[in-house]
């Protein structure tokens, strides 16, 4: 049987590096595949523009293809997202024709859309422009094991009928597949499709090289692979060790260049973002989570890895585990459901004339502790904890906030065990037992800085931002800050800071740092009472 080899590194790597591989990796890259005898290299995703900075893999455009020598062997391809077409307000059409010229002019002679069950139906238009413009056309069937047989064969039938299609993959996308899964969906296809099937695997569970190979046995022509299984998630099946799989050995020509790559560029990749069979990816697995929500855990540096265990079991009970939502994660995280405006008591404007000193849980603050009480008392400031006070910080609170990130999971007993004043969102934390003073609410709206009176609209999940908010409404004088140094650059939180302040500044909401910071904000010394 000839199976046919395609290796999706650089867009599926992609979403561990934003698509932004280095040109002399690349390069490289492309020559090991050529070597190796792979039939097909996906060079990236096609799509419109973003909002945010993606590498020349997540658009893959003309001009930048003008730029890059493709070796002969392989046929070289582009995936689009059908998603983004189909929401799109011109016709699927007119969004083929601005992302693709006809193929005699283009360097890729493969497209593959990437589309849920759902929006399969939905994509004939789109597969006829491409199939005009002379393209090879694959049709990737996303989260296939959820579905029952009868949709399956239902779903294929269609495709079958429109006879544009030229290959028709599953794919593993929860990395949840077992043999019999596998045997399932391949069954519930072939019952009404004749052609060309593929299958993707990830590797979760660690199962991606077998699962392959059992797809191979079962009649799949077509199957996927990446360098060192660089992927979303867990990840792929390693394209290294599939090329020597004794169905498909005899396609393997030359290894030596691959082995370099692996060793020079894609190991230290690996151990820089962590990509690979893990616990956290293999519960999720089991699960049905989608992968985005392990990776997102699996990076964030701020987050007590203690935590994740917790989490990931508190993903296995949502409504729909397998549908990735930043907002669901936020709220699993911090162990809240806040989906939209938390209201509140307003706010008496008890802080009128006076100094308020935001102190934050760190050793920088640690570092000052004994001048920040001096300057507390100097000044008769009230000091109000950001989150639950560290024991190496045992300050005289006057109150802490806490709003609902995951913080509180972290030390949710011993919020409800301490002697301290709150300031929060009682409706987020009605089963604690917490001495909220001051019930104030809530709303996260991205872009947003407002004070409402009984409650904030803050742009992000921040505490500092909410107790801002909440002093404002108060009618402080002057609000401090302590211990905010700033967070290293590879920290998301710093962008969500720098991004936040700015909304302050265009606001014109003053603050002042007593110690050092990185933020664009004025300082002043504790020193200099």
């Amino acid at each position: 049987m000839n199976v046919n080899i395609l290796d999706c590194t650089l867009r599926d790597g992609g979403y561990y590096n934003k698509w932004d591989f280095d040109c002399e990796l690349v390069n490289d890259y492309l020559s090991s595949m050529a070597k190796a005898g792979v039939n097909y290299v996906e060079l990236g995703l096609r799509q419109f523009r973003n909002d945010q900075y993606l590498g020349a893999s997540a658009y893959t455009t003309f001009e930048y293809l003008a730029r890059l020598s493709l070796p002969d062997g392989p046929t070289y391809g582009v995936m689009i997202d059908a998603k983004t077409i189909l929401a799109s307000d011109d016709s699927q059409e007119e969004c083929v024709n601005e992302l693709f010229k006809d193929r005699n002019e283009e360097k890729i002679g493969l497209v593959r859309i990437a589309a849920h069950f759902h929006e399969v139906s939905e994509c004939f238009p789109m597969v006829c422009a491409l199939k005009a413009k002379g393209y090879l056309v694959g049709l990737n069937i996303m989260q296939a094991s959820l579905r029952a047989s009868s949709e399956l064969s239902a779903v294929t039938k269609v495709v079958s009928d429109w006879d544009k299609v030229d290959v028709l993959y599953f794919a593993d996308s929860l990395g949840s597949m077992g043999a019999a899964d596998i045997g399932r969906v391949y069954k519930a296809m072939r019952h009404s499709w004749s052609g060309d099937i593929g299958f993707h695997a990830h590797n979760n569970m660690g199962e991606a090289i077998a699962n392959v190979n059992c797809a191979i046995d079962l009649g799949c022509v077509w199957v996927d692979g990446t360098v060192t299984g660089m992927g979303r998630g867990a990840g792929n099946a390693e394209l290294e060790y599939l090329l020597q799989q004794p169905q498909i050995q005899s396609k393997a020509k030359e290894l030596d260049d691959l082995s370099s790559l692996v060793i020079n560029y894609f190991e230290p990749l690996k151990q820089q973002h962590g990509w690979g069979v893990s616990m956290a990816y293999y519960s999720s697995a089991k699960l049905g989570i989608h992968p985005t929500y392990i990776q997102e855990l699996c990076s964030n540096v701020s987050l007590d890895r203690r935590q994740i265990p917790k989490i990931i079991s508190d993903l296995g009970l949502i409504e729909h585990p397998h549908v990735f939502a930043r907002s669901t994660l936020d709220n699993v995280m911090s162990k809240t459901n806040n989906d939209g405006i938390i209201a509140g008591d307003k706010v008496p404007p008890f802080l009128i004339g006076k100094e308020i000193i935001l102190v934050a849980q760190t050793a920088l603050s640690v570092k000052y502790k004994e001048a920040i009480s001096d300057y507390a008392v100097a000044k008769n400031a009230v000091l109000v904890a950001i989150n639950l006070p560290i024991e190496k910080l045992d300050l005289a609170y006057d109150f802490v906030a806490v709003s609902h990130n995951q913080k509180y999971r972290d030390d949710e007993k011993n919020y409800v065990n301490s002697n301290h004043k709150y300031i929060a969102p009682k409706a987020l934390f009605e089963s604690s037992g917490m001495n909220i003073i001051h019930n104030y609410g809530i709303w996260v709206k991205e872009g947003c800085f407002e004070c409402y009176g009984n409650y904030a609209a803050i742009p992000n999940r921040l505490t500092l931002a909410y107790a801002i908010a909440f002093c404002i409404n108060a009618q402080a004088e002057k609000i401090s800050m302590v211990g905010f140094g700033g967070y290293s650059s590879k920290n998301p939180k710093q962008k969500e800071m720098q991004e936040f302040l700015a909304l302050l500044k265009a606001k014109d909401v003053k603050l002042q740092s007593l110690t050092p910071t990185t933020y664009a904000i004025s300082e002043i010394s504790l020193f200099c009472v």
